[in-house]
């Protein structure tokens, strides 16, 4: 039986990266590893739509008071 769960672990070490391997090996449990950040698709799309919005204010970074006006 398949199951569409989907465990994300953060271990904190290598060590703890190589116990977590050895137990779903073990168990044979088929695993992935990735070192890309995976965000929520609801909030990719929000920030999508906003980067596309006309009603938004941009904001300089190396001039923050000037850009939002406050000089």
């Amino acid at each position: 039986m398949k199951s569409n769960n989907i465990l994300i672990a953060h271990p904190s070490s290598k060590n703890e990266l190589s116990v977590i391997k050895a137990f779903f090996s073990a168990l044979k449990i088929n695993f992935e590893e990735t070192n890309e950040l995976v965000y929520n698709q609801k909030f990719v799309s929000k920030i999508k739509k906003a980067q596309k919005s006309k009603n938004r204010t941009e904001i300089d970074p190396n001039n923050v008071w000037e850009s939002l006006g406050l000089h």
